[in-house]
């Protein structure tokens, strides 16, 4: 009873193409080549260091000390920002430094008094531990 049927009735026997396949070819087929590296030869290691010039290490050394030298020459000098700003704005800017200071007044003073009571707090520690280190030997 077995018989040739055809399922779905298309004769096509390829597969679907999928919907992100691109019509045209890759760029890289067309002509163009693969790069290439040129060898390198294990004997020639010595030599090329030598001929190399700067190493990374001296160009950033020297970048470094060239950006130090331009930033070091602006120090102290003004942009022309703070002069260019309006009256009232120059005068809230004053205003906002001196809360800056009365607030890092404020910081110093707490971390000072945090200071003397860890180590009041500490001493009492120490005390009691000593308390219990005679209660608990004896």
């Amino acid at each position: 009873m077995s018989s040739n049927l055809t399922i779905g009735g298309n004769s096509d026997i390829t597969a679907p193409t999928p919907q992100n396949t691109p019509l045209n070819q890759a760029p890289i087929n067309l002509g163009l080549s693969r790069p290439t590296v040129p060898d390198i030869s294990e004997d020639k290691e010595g030599e090329a260091d030598e001929d190399a010039g700067p190493s990374a290490d001296d160009i950033q050394e020297t970048m470094i000390g060239m950006v130090e030298g331009k930033l070091a020459s602006l120090i102290g000098k003004s942009s022309g920002y703070i002069e260019s700003l309006p009256v009232e704005v120059k005068l809230n800017v004053e205003a906002l430094k001196g809360l800056q200071v009365k607030q890092n007044d404020l910081h110093q003073q707490y971390k000072r008094e945090c200071l003397e009571l860890e180590k009041r707090v500490s001493y009492d520690i120490h005390v009691l531990r000593n308390e219990w280190c005679e209660l608990y030997v004896t």
